[in-house]
């Protein structure tokens, strides 16, 4: 396989957002389940510091309604936090933007030896289970499904967080594409996933190999289709009117007509994943990915991935997913002039 695109670890600047949301009192652990990791955290570092004190502060919408742990990958590793990603985003600091405004206290704190040596600490003692998430991600061969469905080579990354202080199991995701030269023309992919009470004798993490194969599939989708949506931006926005039939976490999650364009990678994306799932793992768990994305109100989920079954009986026509994107166009069109045809 050569060099592996992936990487596994405890990110540095995950964990200290994730020291300084439990110093607050966030980000609990369920009841009975303090973690050592924890206990420790609490025991040698300061609760009183400003930056526990200006983390508390924050609300959900000074972090821009993302996770803290996927904002903080916007910065270099502690404790200099230099901003390495979405520079525009921090044009202001120190003056009205809170994240920018957070990095002088968090960057002291990440400078205490106590907060590098809880960092050191926890890095040894779960260094089994990051080799046995490396492990696992070797043997589930989870990019080759998705290049094939695709038709090409896939230019990116993929970095998977696990950490000790974020609980529950729904990896939060982010997606960077090439800003710099050493990013060698290649998107990186961050997922992270939070520890949970597992069973005697178990990894550390929580950590089912078919969701991460699945969401590897789904944000590895992200660094191609999106672009090939962008192409099309023209021709598509003008169908901006299906966004109307969206429902529950579809229409919460992308608002409205700006948000059209997103959607409509989302649906391709789903759409694609949900036959990944269906040909790589189980029929049936590929029609149940589907009903899952119908509830959340994806509501041309369904065209879409019926319409993706001629692209995986015509390769010959359509060698890759590109080459089939027109036909894809072709049935927004065809669902918009339904729509416009209801109204009249």
């Amino acid at each position: 396989m050569g060099v592996k695109p992936w990487t596994v670890s405890l990110d540095g600047r995950v964990e200290l957002v994730a020291v300084l949301e439990a110093l607050t009192g966030r980000n609990p652990c369920p009841k009975g389940e303090e973690s050592a990791d924890l206990a420790l955290a609490r025991k040698a570092l300061d609760a009183r510091h400003d930056a526990v004190k200006f983390m508390k502060a924050m609300d959900e919408k000074a972090w821009r309604h993302r996770h803290p742990s996927l904002i903080i990958l916007d910065f270099g590793q502690p404790p200099a936090l230099s901003i390495s990603r979405q520079r525009e985003h921090y044009a202001n600091a120190g003056k009205d933007d809170a994240v920018a405004r957070l990095l002088p206290a968090a960057r002291d704190f990440a400078a205490q030896p106590a907060f590098a040596a809880w960092l050191a600490a926890a890095r040894a003692r779960h260094a089994g289970a990051v080799a046995q998430v490396d492990s696992w991600i070797e043997e589930s061969a989870y990019l080759k499904p998705v290049e094939d469905y695709l038709g090409l080579p896939l230019p990116h990354r993929y970095r998977f967080a696990v950490s000790p202080l974020l609980h529950g199991s729904t990896p939060h995701n982010v997606l960077y594409r090439p800003e710099h030269p050493e990013d060698e023309g290649l998107c990186e992919i961050h997922s992270i996933v939070g520890h949970r009470r597992v069973e005697e004798g178990a990894p550390d993490f929580s950590f089912k190999i078919g969701d991460f194969r699945r969401t590897a599939w789904h944000e590895v989708c992200h660094t191609v289709i999106d672009l090939w949506t962008q192409e099309r931006r023209a021709q598509l926005e003008g169908l901006s009117g299906l966004y109307r039939l969206m429902t529950g976490l579809a229409k919460a999650k992308y608002d409205g007509p700006p948000g059209w364009l997103h959607m409509i990678d989302e649906h391709v994306i789903s759409a694609t994943t949900c036959r990944l799932i269906g040909l790589h793992e189980d029929a049936e768990a590929g029609i149940k990915a589907l009903e899952k994305e119908r509830r959340d109100g994806f509501a041309l989920i369904g065209p879409v991935h019926e319409l993706l079954k001629e692209y995986e009986s015509s390769r010959g026509k359509y060698p890759t997913l590109r080459d089939f994107y027109p036909r894809l166009e072709a049935l927004l069109v065809r669902l918009h002039g339904g729509l416009s045809g209801a109204r009249r």
